[in-house]
């Protein structure tokens, strides 16, 4: 699951942080999270990110957090809105944006582990099957085994781990809202989405994957996918 973290000052934000660490390894849970601390660089990501919770770590600069969080409800009703604070003055704002709470420092464990198990159960992150229609026949795919998902002409091609491939007659666009829930998966070019875990190396503007297929990035933001997979890299090196 993407996150993004908002900090605008240079302050200790290392307890939030560790404390979310905590949290997906006690739940095994992944959080790709990702920091900012200028609205432009937020919203230029938040074009092309599907963020499902977004944290405010608020220090003396609360306008400006509240004023970015309307901007994003006004754009996306479903995102969870966490806020840190200092002091209590502005929970009536963030309420009235509907924010999934506003917790007064310092952070607790247990306090953050509640709101979060509460934002859990609301998003779909447990899904392991999609079901797709091949030769007029609703096909069950567990999602574990999908290793990647190419376009060629109008049919989708879901590469698996057994070396199958099942061929669909769906855009790659709707596969990546069937798969939008889960934070494993990559949208690497207009034609591919990778399954990090089946990643074996990544060269130049490829990935290669396990099974010794190369998959291609996109120029257009090869930097942040690349960003993306390396952070996906430490979490699960940290993780094992």
């Amino acid at each position: 699951m993407h996150a993004a973290y908002f900090c605008f000052k240079q302050i200790d934000t290392n307890n939030v942080c560790d404390l979310l660490e905590k949290y997906c390894l006690f739940k095994d849970f992944k959080f790709i999270v990702e920091r900012f601390c200028s609205e432009a660089q937020f919203f230029k990501a938040f074009e092309h990110k599907k963020y499902k919770i977004i944290f405010f770590d608020m220090v003396d600069n609360y306008s400006l957090c509240i004023g970015i969080a309307k901007r994003i409800r006004e754009i996306d009703n479903n995102i969870s809105i966490i806020f840190f604070a200092g002091n209590k003055y502005y929970a009536f704002d963030a309420f009235q944006i509907y924010a999934a709470d506003y917790i007064i420092r310092p952070v607790k464990f247990e306090r953050l582990e509640m709101t979060l198990d509460r934002i859990m159960k609301s998003i779909s992150v447990s899904k392991k099957f999609i079901y797709v229609n091949v030769n007029k026949i609703n096909t069950k795919i567990n999602i574990a085994n999908i290793v990647y998902i190419e376009v060629i002409g109008n049919v989708s091609c879901i590469h698996l781990t057994s070396n199958n491939v099942v061929k669909v007659y769906m855009t790659l666009s709707e596969l990546e809202n069937m798969l939008k829930n889960n934070p494993l998966f990559l949208r690497t070019h207009k034609s591919y989405i990778i399954n990090m875990e089946f990643v074996s190396d990544m060269k130049n503007n490829t990935f290669i994957m396990k099974n010794g297929d190369i998959v291609a990035i996109r120029k257009n933001n090869c930097r942040e996918i690349k960003q993306i997979y390396k952070r996906f890299c430490i979490f699960k090196n940290h993780k094992d």
